[in-house]
């Protein structure tokens, strides 16, 4: 069985709600002989702030999530396209890309049993190519889903969820988990501040990143449908 874009997101998922069960160990703990009756505190397996970044990369493991989806979606589709979306036909591709696919297939032409399949090396190359884009905010999902030959209809697409939202409510959440996103990968998430005196972060509550987790889960689930 091929391992579809539905598959690898929803397998990404259970890898973030993983992380997010870490960051649920408990902190320290009063434990009580039963004989003796003294007392001894068993430390955290983890410190607070380490189960703090946990929850920071769940968050960050669920954007991955739908990333995924997009771009294994562009891939599974790009072949069953009557006429390419112009957003894909003009997708750029460099000149040493393309002579290195020419050589290749002409390698693979010269030897047995001769079957080059000059296709699977374009779609390679789309892959490679689609690595430098992605798609996790409304407007980058929006233009993987064209890219996919499906119509960005967000308004099918909120129906799809638990609760019916309107593609104005899918945009503001979404975008911001995707910020959030950015702050931590592309900050560390620290707190900007102009003189900063110490390592001071941006809280991420269990709660939060549950919910987070969860929206994305379900607008993949969403999508999938739409576009099934």
């Amino acid at each position: 069985m091929p391992f579809t874009s539905y598959d690898a997101a929803t397998h990404a998922i259970v890898r973030a709600r993983h992380l997010l069960a870490g960051a649920r160990v408990p902190g320290p703990t009063l434990i009580r002989d039963r004989t003796t009756g003294a007392r001894t505190i068993r430390p955290a397996r983890l410190p607070v702030s380490t189960r703090a970044d946990m929850r920071r990369l769940s968050v960050v493991m669920a954007v991955a999530a739908l990333d995924t989806y997009m771009h294994r979606l562009v891939l599974e589709r790009v072949y069953t396209h009557e006429r390419l979306p112009t957003v894909l036909a003009r997708l750029d591709i460099s000149f040493e890309a393309l002579l290195e696919q020419a050589d290749e297939t002409g390698r693979a032409a010269r030897r047995e049993p001769h079957n080059s399949r000059p296709r699977v090396a374009v779609k390679r190359q789309l892959r490679d190519r689609l690595l430098r884009e992605t798609f996790q905010s409304f407007d980058a999902v929006s233009r993987a889903l064209v890219m996919a030959g499906r119509s960005k209809d967000w308004q099918a697409i909120g129906a799809e969820m638990p609760r019916p939202l309107s593609p104005a409510k899918i945009r503001e959440r979404l975008n911001g988990i995707v910020m959030r996103r950015n702050q931590i990968v592309h900050e560390g998430d620290y707190v900007r501040l102009e003189k900063p005196r110490d390592a001071r972060r941006n809280s991420v509550s269990q709660r939060q990143a549950e919910s987070d987790i969860s929206f994305i889960a379900a607008l993949i689930d969403a999508i999938h449908v739409v576009v099934s």
